[in-house]
């Protein structure tokens, strides 16, 4: 495997456990239910570790960016299927211009 594939795929790791530590700490409720909020602090500890490699073999700029938006966007979709979020027509507009901006970078 190449060193893009590898750091491709682990950015795809990283924004899994940032997105599942991101439902863990929603499950939570602010710590009421602790073992979803000490499982979310370790997600997100697995979610660094893996960006942190990523950061090894690719550009800190390009795997920081993918990470963030990738994370937001997908966290965004399942709060939105699962847990009723309401997205307004200016956030629509803003994932659109993220989803614009990874397709962007990964031309590259």
């Amino acid at each position: 495997m190449s060193d893009g594939t590898i750091g491709t795929l682990l950015i795809i790791g990283s924004v899994f456990f940032d997105v599942l530590a991101n439902i863990c700490l929603k499950k939570s409720q602010g710590f009421k239910y602790k073992l979803y909020g000490f499982l979310a602090i370790s997600l997100v500890g697995f979610a660094f570790l893996c960006l942190a490699y990523a950061i090894s073999i690719m550009d800190l700029s390009i795997a920081y960016a993918l990470f963030g938006a990738c994370g937001l966007l997908l966290t965004t979709i399942i709060d939105k299927l699962f847990f009723g979020l309401r997205i307004k027509p200016l956030g629509i507009i803003g994932l659109m211009t993220m989803i614009t901006g990874i397709i962007l970078i990964k031309m590259i």
